[in-house]
């Protein structure tokens, strides 16, 4: 019996390049990840944005997206990871989630504009 996530999505809703990406090893003076981004793949997936919104940080208004990418299952990602999509990085920002508890379909909840971007 397949749950209502798996009967909504198809390989063919994976219709958007998405390039997964980690940060290299190194930290900055404070202790902070300061290494650059590596590619590890490009998928196809689904991205669905969800909301924008502004916040006020550091002094200034900052606009983050909420998008919502659902890729074929890898036991890989990370939370720590991040995924370009149309050039524009976005941070995964919990734990990925296996939607359908078949390992079939992989949820990436992601945000714009929440770390450095770099």
């Amino acid at each position: 019996m397949s749950t209502g996530a798996t009967q909504r999505i198809s390989a063919a809703d994976l219709d958007q390049r998405l390039t997964l990406q980690q940060r290299n090893a190194g930290v900055d003076l404070l202790g902070q990840p300061s290494g650059s981004w590596a590619t590890v793949t490009t998928v196809w997936g689904k991205a669905r944005p969800l909301r924008s919104r502004e916040l006020f940080a550091a002094g200034a208004i900052q606009n983050i997206t909420d998008v919502e990418f659902t890729i074929n299952y890898r036991a890989d990602v990370a939370s720590t990871w991040r995924v370009l999509w149309r050039g524009v990085p976005h941070d995964i920002t919990g734990q990925p989630i296996d939607i359908d508890g078949q390992k079939t379909w992989l949820q990436l909840l992601a945000a714009t504009g929440l770390r450095d971007g770099r």
